[in-house]
């Protein structure tokens, strides 16, 4: 059951970081001032770059949710990401059913960047991000209770996440990876 656990937990880690910020959210910190005028970023690919962190920040928070409920049929999952990762989230959220756990508190995200590439096939944003799980922990459903054998040993990690727009114009999550950035 430990490896189980373990599993979870880096599956977990793909998908959710941050600071002080509530689950999901973005960064909010003005930029810093500079004398040099800031470059401007073609419309398309700022609303592409909205899009796709808007489905990203609904991922964090649905899986979150999902996972204190250990709810894997939650359909709220299907409107911010798609299969391969659908499922997987899915099976891991199962996991935590089946051993009769839930999560705790709720995974933070902080985006360090995001790149938009509107002429891949398909459209695609990729977006950098850290995940915090410092204030989440998996725990026994009836009682509340640490599950032997099981912390979480990383509570911060990089995170890269694909986000496609697909042919219904809808920007869905669909991969996460650990990433190689500081966070």
């Amino acid at each position: 059951m430990s490896s189980v656990l373990v599993l979870l937990a880096f599956a977990s880690v793909l998908v959710a970081c941050g600071d002080d910020e509530e689950p999901g959210s973005l960064p909010t910190s003005p930029a810093p001032a500079s004398s040099t005028p800031a470059p401007t970023v073609e419309p398309s690919l700022a609303a592409a770059q909205q899009q796709a962190l808007a489905a990203y920040e609904g991922y964090i928070q649905t899986y979150a949710l999902a996972s204190q409920a250990a709810d894997p049929d939650d359909p709220n999952l299907a409107r911010y990401v798609a299969d391969p990762l659908l499922g997987q989230s899915r099976r891991n959220i199962r996991k935590l059913k089946d051993i009769g756990a839930v999560q705790l508190g709720a995974q933070k995200a902080s985006v360090v960047r995001s790149e938009a590439n509107l002429s891949a096939k398909p459209p695609a944003v990729t977006i950098f991000s850290c995940l915090d799980f410092s204030d989440m922990k998996v725990v026994y459903r009836s009682n509340q209770s640490p599950i032997p054998g099981f912390s979480i040993s990383k509570t911060r990690a990089p995170a890269v996440v694909t986000v496609w727009q697909y042919e219904t114009g809808q920007w869905l999550v669909n991969a996460t990876k650990e990433g190689s950035h500081s966070c």
